[in-house]
């Protein structure tokens, strides 16, 4: 596949946003207090790094082969498992983190959206659509817990 200049541009730029959310990931999970965050984080980051090596394969010319079934999921941890068991201090920390996350993930979210309608490729705008809608799962995931455990104002 051949990319236009802008389209190019594109994949460089969320290749760029998916470099800083698995960093920021990897960050979050070596700072969280609550062992179960830390296990939601390592695991959207391993989601990012999927994203990464998708805009990676289509940089390259190559469509990415989606899986049959639609859309990759995150696994979603069960509800019960949401709940910290950390000290006060320690929420706080890990609200902050959260906080962070949640706007990162927005941010994302809405870089993926403004990509669809600039690719010409129905296979292109399908796998962006898809990534997109895993980044907007990534929010729900953290603002799910971040409402189990009464940080989200």
């Amino acid at each position: 596949m051949t990319w236009t200049k802008k389209e190019q541009d594109f994949l460089k730029d969320l290749q760029s946003e998916e470099k800083v959310c698995i960093e920021k990931y990897h960050r979050a999970a070596g700072s969280a207090c609550d062992e179960g965050l830390k296990k939601i984080f390592n695991g959207i980051a391993q989601a990012e790094q999927h994203h990464y090596d998708t805009l990676t394969q289509m940089l390259s010319g190559t469509i990415p082969q989606q899986k049959k079934g639609g859309k990759q999921q995150a696994q979603q941890p069960a509800p019960g498992s949401l709940k910290s068991k950390a000290s006060k201090a320690e929420k706080q920390q890990d609200a902050f983190l959260l906080a962070d996350l949640l706007g990162t993930e927005k941010h994302v979210a809405a870089e993926y959206n403004t990509a669809v309608f600039e690719f010409k490729s129905p296979e292109a705008r399908n796998i962006l659509s898809g990534i997109g809608v895993q980044e907007q799962n990534h929010g729900k995931q953290l603002a799910d817990y971040m409402m189990a455990n009464n940080m989200y104002c």
